[in-house]
This record gives C-alpha cells, structure tokens and sequence, in this order.
C-alpha cells in the first residue's frame, strides 16, 4: 500500500494548524508530520512528543491505523502499517552538545524499526550544502554524521527555501529514510507558492508500494 506524505512547521499557530488539515483532506494525503504544532488533540489519529514540539497526524478514520511506539523529547515515533515514522523539532536556541545527545537518543529507535520503511522528518535547525544551504555550520555537519551512520539517505532535493523570512530564506526542514523506503519514494518538492500561514514550506512526497525502477 502506497502512502502520501506532507511535513509542515506551523510555529505554534492555530490557523496554520486549521490550513494544514484542510490541505490534508483536499489533497487526500495520508499522513503528515508537524513541527511546531499548535496543540496536539487526544485523538487516535495523532501522536505527538513529550514536549508539544512535534506531532505525527493521520488521515482520520483510515486503515491502518496510526500506533504510537515511542514519545520523547522533541520527537514522537509512530507505525502505520509497513512505515515507520520519526518525526522530530529541535530548536534553533539549543547548542551543538544538545543536538548530539538528541541524535543519540533517535539512534537506537531506528535500529529497533527495522525491517519496516523508516522515515525521518521534521526541522532540525541545521545548515548544511547537502541539503541546499549556502554553507556548512557545526550542527549541519553533525546531522549529516549521525545519517550517515544511521544508514539513512537524504530525501530533500534542490535548493528550494523551506523556510522564508523576511531577512532571508534557508533550508531546515529535513527528510530521510531508511533504504528500502528511500527506493520507494518519488516526487520529494517543497511547495512554493502553497500558502501555509507559516514562514515555512510544506514538503510533500510519495511512497509506493513498490520500490521506484532506477534509471539505468
């Protein structure tokens, strides 16, 4: 079974939070993770952190359901059938030191997900060329190592803003997953020109059922 994606950081506003589920149900998408929620709701369909800092919601009613697996601190993990998702925050105002405790603590989650498709979605205030930025900063370097030994590949392609401000754009929303689910996905693109109520894009893509044929 395929599934339909959307990643949004809504910076805590409700209105942003009500477009995203009405883009939701108008692009008939499947899953989405948000960083930066307004609020979180005791529903079935939603699983958020510890902290209301990043949520994981599904489309409401549909099969299979969304299980929550693990909530920590700045990152929620939920299965919905053969995926497995991280969704994760981690705030512009913490250090270099923080951020590696914070990767350390995703490390062991992957592992035990496995063999389902993991995905890996979410803001992490981190700046690197790899994924669009003009330069490499600390935090960026950092989270590329941790990817890397993870065994997680990079979704984002371009060098599309995925945040825009006023002083300037950059690139913080960050997706990765496992190989198998990296094979099986197609069409990763930031939506520019999609109104959000938010100084960030939304990030959609798809997953097949079936890994994508790669060009010979």
């Amino acid at each position: 079974m395929g599934v339909t994606f959307l990643q949004a950081n809504l910076n805590h506003s409700a209105r942003a939070q009500d477009l995203l589920l009405q883009s939701m149900a108008e692009w008939d998408l499947d899953v989405a993770v948000v960083a930066e929620p307004y609020a979180v709701p005791s529903l079935p369909h939603w699983a958020g952190d510890l902290d209301g800092l990043v949520a994981i919601v599904a489309r409401p009613g549909a099969a299979p359901p969304l299980a929550i697996k693990k909530r920590g601190n700045g990152f929620v993990v939920a299965v919905r059938g053969e995926y497995a998702i991280i969704g994760v925050y981690f705030s512009p105002n913490r250090d270099l030191p923080a951020l590696e405790r914070f990767l350390d603590a995703l490390g062991p989650e992957i592992r035990r997900l496995a063999p389902l498709k993991v995905f890996v979605a979410g803001d992490f205030n981190a700046k690197s060329t790899a994924w669009g930025n003009p330069a490499t900063e600390p935090k960026g370097r950092k989270v590329e190592e941790w990817a890397l030994a993870a065994g997680l590949s990079l979704l984002n392609r371009g060098t599309a803003h995925t945040c825009v401000r006023r002083t300037g754009g950059s690139v913080v929303d960050l997706t990765f997953a496992t190989p198998s689910a990296a094979r099986s996905v197609s069409d990763w693109r930031v939506e520019g020109g999609v109104e959000t109520l938010s100084d960030h894009l939304y990030i959609r893509f798809e997953v097949s059922a079936a890994p994508q044929c790669q060009a010979a």
